[in-house]
């Protein structure tokens, strides 16, 4: 446990590297935003006749701005904390939102585009948010890699939510190159890899991550072309 741990921690730490753009991206909106509000108070504030409402307003918009960078920071933070497995009642559709917003700058960097289909009113799940965030992250990273060979208008990745027979499953499905043939039963093995000058860890240390949350993971081509990985997690009791 606790050297899955170490590495889990060791691969958040990498995917961090990894975010350093759309991190920097999404802290710099809030920033950019208190900025320009604060100057606009100023401009309000050097008025004789200043408009109150109206800087109430600008002192709003800069308090959730902060409220906003902090949040970013706060993420940050959790994903660099090495602790241990943190468990809670989560809403997977949240879970899910709050990874894709984390690289969204890297998929418009990537030219990918991404159709999040969610299912309303999912039970429940127990778990830690940070790590499932992981899992869902190398995910989509693994995805764009896939359609990094593909033309410009090409690159689809389709992120859907459902329930089924006690579970919440979550399903990224790339138009990709997919899995060859005798990698797919080791695909989540340690050390096998289908990216040139990977180490063949981040899928391990996923599966590992999921198989502490009760859950599983799964892998398969699709009919036509890419791959699909399947995470599955049970529900909360009585939800």
């Amino acid at each position: 446990m606790r050297q899955r741990n170490e590495l889990a921690h060791l691969s958040r730490v990498t995917m961090l590297g990894e975010l350093a753009g759309s991190l920097a991206h999404e802290l710099n909106q809030p920033l950019t935003a208190i900025l320009s509000n604060a100057e606009a108070a100023q401009m309000f504030l050097e008025n004789d006749a200043a408009d109150l409402v109206e800087i109430r307003k600008i002192m709003g918009d800069i308090v959730s701005a902060d409220k906003r960078a902090g949040e970013i920071i706060q993420r940050l933070r959790s994903m660099l904390k090495k602790e241990e497995l943190t468990r809670q009642p989560l809403e997977i559709n949240d879970v899910l939102q709050e990874a894709i917003n984390l690289v969204r700058s890297d998929l418009v960097g990537q030219g990918v585009m991404v159709d999040v289909i969610s299912a309303d009113g999912l039970p429940r799940i127990t778990g830690d948010r940070v790590q499932l965030q992981q899992v869902l992250i190398n995910l989509i990273f693994n995805a764009c890699d896939a359609m990094a060979g593909n033309t410009a208008d090409d690159r689809k990745l389709v992120v859907r939510t459902d329930a089924h027979d006690g579970t919440v499953r979550i399903a990224i499905i790339d138009s990709g190159c997919g899995i060859p043939a005798d990698m797919l039963e080791r695909i989540f093995d340690s050390f096998v890899t289908t990216k040139p000058g990977g180490m063949g860890l981040g899928l391990s240390i996923c599966r590992g991550i999921i198989a502490e949350h009760q859950g599983r993971i799964a892998a398969e081509n699709n009919p036509d072309r890419g791959a699909c990985f399947r995470v599955i997690l049970p529900v909360v009791s009585g939800r």
